[in-house]
């Protein structure tokens, strides 16, 4: 079981009294993935709901002439249940809280403060994958690119001036997979990106250094 103790540096819980934690979570399972290994798939019981403690999980469709279809990507503190098809796989070493779903539902309802706190995680979630969705349908590759740039920049909470460093934890092959584009276009999309001097890539990470053009040409021409 994960200390309780370290559940309250979760936004999730950071309002909730210790003794309500204790109360919900002192009984719940704990499971631990490495990097590439699965955490959920299709058809999963939904017993439980998922929060992820740390690392960072991919939600996503496969289908059987091989395409694949990222749905969002859960970073600490996110939830998931186990109701649609879809599958999870870790981009990192990620610890999973698992909560039996009938605690769950009573800790909304004794605790409103919670039960707002999910609708918003829930809501990141949602305009994450419609974010996803919307750049697949309507944005160019070079476009969809630079939004997922954008979107990884603004999910570190750390956009000012200074260099943002992002852990990426993806391959050029999973975020081809991720646009719907090629190995090599992501490569030379990235390389070309280090030509101009705005971002660095580095071993799981990438450093931006000019966040505003990341933005500018992140953004929609209609807008």
């Amino acid at each position: 079981m994960k200390k309780l103790g370290d559940l309250h540096g979760l936004p999730l819980f950071s309002q909730l009294p210790e003794a309500i934690v204790a109360k919900y979570f002192s009984h719940c399972l704990t499971r631990k993935y490495r990097k590439k290994e699965e955490v959920f798939g299709s058809g999963e019981p939904v017993d439980y709901i998922y929060l992820l403690v740390s690392g960072k999980i991919r939600v996503y469709l496969s289908y059987p002439n091989g395409k694949e279809f990222t749905l969002t990507l859960l970073q600490a503190g996110d939830v998931y249940s186990g109701h649609t098809r879809a599958l999870g796989q870790a981009l990192a070493d990620s610890e999973v809280l698992l909560i039996p779903v009938e605690s769950f539902r009573k800790l909304l309802v004794e605790v409103p403060l919670f039960a707002m706190n999910v609708i918003s995680v829930l809501g990141d979630s949602l305009r994450n994958s419609m974010n996803i969705i919307e750049s697949l349908v309507f944005k160019e590759v070079n476009k969809r690119l630079y939004h997922f740039i954008y979107s990884l920049a603004l999910s570190t909470n750390h956009h000012g001036e200074s260099a943002i460093q992002v852990q990426l934890g993806l391959t050029h092959q999973q975020i081809g997979t991720m646009v719907d584009s090629t190995r090599q276009t992501v490569n030379m999309f990235f390389n070309n990106l280090q030509k101009e001097g705005i971002i660095t890539m580095g071993k799981d990470k990438l450093i931006i250094h000019d966040f505003a053009i990341i933005a500018e040409r992140a953004r929609d021409d209609s807008e």
